[in-house]
């Protein structure tokens, strides 16, 4: 199974695209949006129990000039994300920080 798609979150309107995700090793790459702000984030995580479980994820990512940045822990129950992504973190944009934290749903096909 893998995370990589689409994630949605409504109360925000912020989108994850994890748009690379190797099991093995527990390296992604994606892009994290917020409004018109478009950071590209590294991704790191480990499924437990020999990947038949969900995971916890750490997410981090910058854009200079303008300078953008985000940090993001979160965690799924399933290996795939079809049941979402719980996120929490903050996007830290010129001199202000936005925060957010909620469920991130993965966007069907």
């Amino acid at each position: 199974m893998s995370l990589v798609g689409k994630y949605t979150n409504d109360d925000s309107g912020a989108v994850l695209e994890i748009a690379e995700a190797n099991n093995a090793n527990g390296q992604g790459k994606g892009n994290f949006i917020l409004g018109e702000i478009n950071i590209p984030v590294s991704i790191h995580y480990h499924f437990v129990a020999s990947g038949f479980k969900g995971t916890t994820l750490v997410l981090s990512g910058f854009q200079d000039d303008p300078n953008h940045y985000v940090g993001i822990a979160g965690a799924t129950d399933t290996t795939s994300g079809e049941n979402g992504i719980r996120l929490s973190g903050g996007v830290a944009v010129e001199n202000i920080v936005i925060p957010f934290s909620g469920s991130f749903k993965k966007f069907k096909v």
